[in-house]
């Protein structure tokens, strides 16, 4: 797969790779703004604590305390 592909199929714009230097920080607020949205839509659980959580979910984040 070319570079791109995948973004293009998920519907994100793609930059031409004519753009002017003076564009790039507009194109890396777009893609920051995509993957908040991203983040945004996709919440995960995060968990601290000595023992594991008794139902986690793909994407859950825990951070274990003590030995």
């Amino acid at each position: 797969m070319a570079i791109g592909d995948t973004a293009a199929q998920a519907g994100l714009p793609l930059a031409s790779g004519g753009n002017q230097a003076s564009d790039i920080d507009t194109l890396i607020n777009e893609t920051r703004d995509m993957v908040g949205m991203l983040m945004l839509s996709l919440p995960r659980r995060i968990s601290v604590g000595a023992t594991a959580p008794s139902s986690p979910q793909v994407g859950d984040v825990w951070i274990r305390t003590g030995a």
